[in-house]
């Protein structure tokens, strides 16, 4: 008799639950043509950057090993921006190879749009400034840019 009981009151329950259970099954796959769903699109505004100001340290505090104070403080500084440089572009720029090798008299082949200089160290033909170099690669300024360039066949 307490076993009927308990399926009187577990079958509905159970037959209940596997019909929402089917219920959702089915509705989830059914497409609602019914819906006219906006989009929205997301606006995104950055948060403006505000300066840091100097801050100190102070070391006024005793010393752990020696048991005195001290009295100096030290300023931290924030770092300053530095403002990026335009790249100007090279001109064309062609490393042909080394006449001299000597360490002091060294003598480069260097052609620059097309013309052939000879470039000592730390000599400047058409802005364009030898810094250094060696057999496989040279070192030139143009303009406050350095770039390398190696040497072509």
């Amino acid at each position: 008799m307490k076993n009927k009981k308990n399926i009187y009151f577990l079958l509905p329950a159970v037959i209940l639950i596997w019909g929402l259970l089917g219920y959702r099954v089915y509705s989830g796959l059914q497409p609602s043509t019914t819906t006219n769903e906006e989009l929205t699109v997301a606006t995104f505004k950055p948060q403006e950057l505000k300066e840091t100001e100097p801050f100190t340290i102070s070391t006024d505090y005793r010393d752990p090993f020696l048991g005195t104070y001290n009295k100096k403080s030290v300023i931290k500084k924030t770092s300053k921006r530095v403002e990026k440089i335009a790249k100007v572009p090279f001109p064309m720029i062609v490393y042909k190879g080394m006449m001299s090798s000597q360490s002091k008299k060294s003598v480069f082949i260097i052609t620059v749009n097309g013309q052939q200089f000879l470039y000592k160290n730390r000599t400047t033909h058409n802005e364009v400034k030898l810094l250094k170099g060696n057999v496989k690669e040279v070192t030139l300024q143009y303009k406050g840019q350095r770039q390398k360039f190696k040497i072509s066949n």
